[in-house]
């Protein structure tokens, strides 16, 4: 299978090592593992593939390990301190202080000081072997012996921190771990990895009683919030979806290939086709203050909506590149990261 998350993106492009050794032998971690993100000038010009909030700080993560915060709505970047140099593809923050990134390699990241310092918290062969008690005699038990052969090369595409205990992450080949202590023990997701049928997990929308994954081949999913329990939902087309939001009136939005966006009125349950007017990949979108939408696809073109995707309007970022994220500011304007880094849509887009 290949990794098609975020379409043209590099973001999760498996850089992958594969360990052939036996389970019990030492698994010696990839060198982005142990080398420390390396201080950059440029990094805010990178491939920065997630952005988030803690508080009244911005925060993007991307290529090399770099993790990036901006006290002044971005005009300015500080490099955080990271401990390996793999891409990340996610980030999330429960509180001002306590936040969470995963990326390639299995790797889960902690932050205890609102971004500005990181711990890694798990890696790639410990994630397998979590997985190894839990099926030994059931049918998933050949595809976890070859988790652990393969050591520390599948990614983890995204994170959902629903408290400041609990976080949920998942990613590729139907890979999903939980904590419910702030990352001291983490538990699999076995019923993910069975219900997915092994298929890359893209996205996770958290929702008071439940989750929403979003993956490859069509893959929507509802689930339990500490992923133990899994269905799936019906598939509204056999194309990857790349992530998903919902609206101010409860509307969900999954989004994905050749521009590919559905809505479902009923939690998921019944999904409408009410794709934009391209053929690129969706790839990153975002609610305004008014409830208002924004997608963007891998031409770097913003399509908006004020009527929850019945009308789209095509809107223009300062720069053109592929995005992977963004954040409304309070000015109006909307951030927007991706391959080259950063830029704007400008308020008077949205007029």
């Amino acid at each position: 299978m290949n990794i098609n998350n975020q379409s043209v993106l590099a973001v999760v492009l498996l850089a992958g090592l594969s360990v052939l050794l036996p389970a019990h032998a030492a698994v010696t971690l990839p060198a982005t593992l142990e080398r420390p993100s390396q201080h950059d000038p440029l990094a805010e010009h990178s491939m920065l593939s997630a952005m988030t909030r803690a508080g009244d700080r911005l925060l993007a993560a991307g290529e090399g390990g770099h993790i990036l915060y901006s006290d002044d709505m971005g005009q300015h970047w500080q490099q955080a301190e990271v401990p390996v140099s793999v891409t990340l593809t996610a980030i999330c923050f429960a509180t001002a202080d306590v936040g969470w990134a995963v990326g390639h390699r299995g790797v889960v990241l902690k932050s205890a000081d609102g971004g500005k310092s990181w711990v890694r918290q798990l890696e790639g062969n410990a994630l397998a072997q979590l997985f190894v008690d839990p099926t030994r005699g059931t049918d998933l038990e050949g595809s976890v012996e070859g988790l652990v052969r393969d050591g520390a090369d599948k990614p983890l595409l995204d994170v959902s921190c629903l408290d400041d205990q609990h976080v949920v992450a998942v990613g590729a080949y139907g890979l999903g771990v939980t904590t419910a202590d702030g990352g001291r023990r983490w538990q699999p997701a076995v019923q993910l990895l069975n219900t997915s049928m092994e298929m890359h997990i893209n996205a996770a929308l958290a929702q008071p009683q439940q989750l929403l994954l979003a993956g490859e081949m069509g893959g929507l999913y509802v689930a339990s919030r500490d992923l133990q329990q899994v269905t799936a939902l019906d598939q509204p087309y056999d194309g990857s979806f790349f992530g998903m939001i919902q609206d101010k009136a409860g509307d969900l939005f999954a989004y994905g290939l050749r521009g590919h966006l559905f809505r479902s009125s009923d939690g998921g349950k019944r999904w409408v086709d009410v794709s934009p007017p391209t053929q690129q990949s969706l790839t990153a979108a975002a609610q305004l203050d008014d409830g208002s939408l924004l997608f963007t696809d891998a031409f770097g073109l913003g399509w908006y909506t004020t009527d929850s995707g019945n009308s789209f309007r095509r809107v223009q970022a300062q720069h053109s590149f592929p995005f992977t994220a963004m954040l409304p500011l309070d000015d109006g304007s909307v951030l927007a990261s991706g391959m080259n880094g950063f830029t704007r849509f400008l308020p008077d887009q949205f007029n």
